[in-house]
């Protein structure tokens, strides 16, 4: 094919293959077969008839595929909630997700224990509440800061695998060295240091999954991250215990395409498309499909920045390659700020990661043992059982587990922006309504509203929208250039923001005078991000749009 004929048909990213024609497409796959070495490793008929399903943004299979080829195609366009889990990497992969979850809801759900539980404190002489409040939120600070700045190097270095794997170690590492500290300083260290590993998990867990899972359920895949994070107030276990089970799962885990793709080892990653999709039609669709998808993009990038013209055909085929290798850590931190649609994709990533914690549901999970038992107004209030508590933080969990399965049926279906819209709105009023419950004068009907409303009608607004859709959203809006640097900007918002919540809610409590005037504040940042996002076009993203 010459090179008048590309310039007569620019591709787009959203589908780099649209406007080919039938013999164009053939040539330039047989062209791609023999540059990337597929000889033995997947038919070069396997590959242009996949080529030409991608071509059509996978419709049905065109006449001459076989009934097995045909039905895999059907089955994963069903509309099934499970369909898209038929293979065994696919499944494993999403377990290995589901492990570093549950292991970040429990990371979590220690601020809450060590507002109840005061030992630790007794033990080591801190009376200090502000130090004992930066203990608290030590994790979550050194995580955004440090801990997913570390997790683009960590998989550009070693790959999504051993980078997940690496984090997990630290989380397993320092849970133990946490549980055998003597003082508040070893204490502190340890917890610094587990903030590094739990910062980079949240940042290459999301982004594993977003790549491992195929185009039409992706969006359901992404929410396993929040549907576990739930899940672990259900479990009677330790965090350490799903943390050693991700270093096991994670080697058994495909690795990701795209970064195989990266490494120019495209039969490694025929292989793991294989592995995730099931046939051989299908990863030769996937396989051909991201490969100009990448390329396309990678161009589209280099022309804006170098001044290039539109490249030859011979430069094209490793655009993204050598994007990627002519550029480092820093440069693709500089590309967030001076490109404009890693600008926009900042923007709407640190819109919906800020306003999950603004909306007031980590100062219920966290500080819940608190807010029951400290209104001053009732001395009653001051001898609630730790058990009550236990069984309202059990319920709260629980309900957050159940009520994400709407999100996870509607996510794909009815897009992220309309989810954020509704859940925004009822968590608003369900927030200024469990504000003015304090107002009650009797101590059991105050208790079994506020209880009520937010393990039910809080928590059910927050999981169908503002719970799963931050992380599933800043997965898919980055550029796939810039993608892992681009999700460690938008995990360092959300863990700075919960840090500084974990830091100062206690004091903001005591300068708002009462509980309720807390909540009543939150419930006003329900309303900024709720402007905010309606502001947003995030309905249907793709990870590639």
């Amino acid at each position: 094919m010459s090179e008048e004929a590309q310039l007569s048909i620019p591709p787009t990213i959203d589908n780099p293959l649209a406007n080919q024609e039938p013999a164009q497409l053939e040539a330039e796959v047989e062209d791609f077969h023999k540059r990337v070495n597929l000889n033995g490793v997947v038919d070069l008929e396997i590959l242009i008839r996949g080529a030409r399903i991608a071509q059509q943004r996978w419709g049905d299979a065109p006449p001459g595929f076989t009934p097995a080829e045909f039905e895999a195609i059907k089955n994963e366009n069903s509309k099934s909630y499970l369909s898209f889990l038929q293979t065994r990497g696919l499944l494993v992969t999403v377990m290995a997700t589901a492990c570093a979850a549950i292991t970040q809801g429990w990371q979590q759900s220690t601020i809450n224990a060590s507002s109840l539980f005061l030992n630790w404190k007794v033990d080591f002489d801190l009376d200090d509440k502000l130090l004992i409040g930066f203990i608290n939120a030590a994790p979550w600070l050194s995580g955004s800061l440090i801990g997913t700045w570390l997790s683009d190097p960590l998989q550009e270095r070693f790959g999504r695998r051993p980078a997940l794997f690496i984090s997990a170690v630290f989380c397993v590492a320092l849970v133990i060295g946490t549980a055998r500290c003597n003082t508040w300083e070893t204490l502190l260290v340890c917890r610094v240091l587990l903030g590094v590993g739990i910062g980079s998990k949240a940042s290459i867990a999301p982004i594993f999954a977003a790549e491992a899972a195929p185009d039409r359920h992706r969006g359901k895949v992404l929410m396993m991250w929040q549907l576990f994070d739930a899940l672990w107030r259900v479990l009677l276990a330790t965090a350490i215990i799903p943390a050693i089970v991700l270093l096991f799962l994670v080697f058994m885990c495909p690795e990701s395409p795209r970064f195989l793709i990266q490494r120019n080892q495209y039969p490694g990653a025929y292989k793991s498309l294989l592995e995730l999709r099931g046939t051989p039609i299908q990863a030769a669709r996937d396989l051909y499909y991201i490969h100009a998808q990448l390329q396309t993009e990678a161009v589209t990038v280099w022309d804006r920045h170098e001044g290039n013209s539109w490249w030859s055909e011979g430069e094209q085929i490793y655009a993204y390659q050598k994007w990627i290798n002519k550029g480092n850590f820093f440069k693709r931190m500089m590309y967030l700020a001076t490109e404009k649609r890693t600008r926009r994709a900042c923007t709407v990533a640190s819109i919906v990661m800020a306003s999950q914690q603004l909306c007031g549901i980590n100062v219920l999970a966290f500080y819940s043992s608190s807010i029951l038992n400290t209104d001053p107004s009732d001395p009653e209030s001051l001898f609630i059982k730790p058990t009550a508590v236990k069984w309202y933080n059990f319920a709260f969990g629980l309900a957050n587990f159940l009520f994400t399965f709407p999100a996870y049926i509607y996510i794909d279906l009815r897009g992220r922006r309309p989810l954020l819209l509704v859940s925004f709105i009822g968590m608003f009023f369900s927030l200024v309504a469990v504000s003015g419950f304090f107002e009650i004068a009797d101590h059991d009907t105050r208790l079994i509203l506020i209880a009520v409303f937010t393990s039910l009608f809080f928590v059910f607004f927050y999981s169908i929208g503002a719970g799963p859709i931050p992380f599933t959203l800043s997965a898919e809006v980055f550029p796939l250039c810039v993608r892992e640097v681009g999700m460690s900007f938008s995990v360092m918002i959300n863990f700075l923001g919960l840090g500084l919540l974990v830091l100062f809610v206690p004091e903001l409590t005591k300068e708002f005078g009462r509980e309720a005037h807390l909540l009543f504040f939150f419930s006003g940042m329900n309303v900024l991000a709720l402007i905010l996002i309606f502001l947003l076009s995030t309905a249907r993203q793709k990870v590639k749009s």
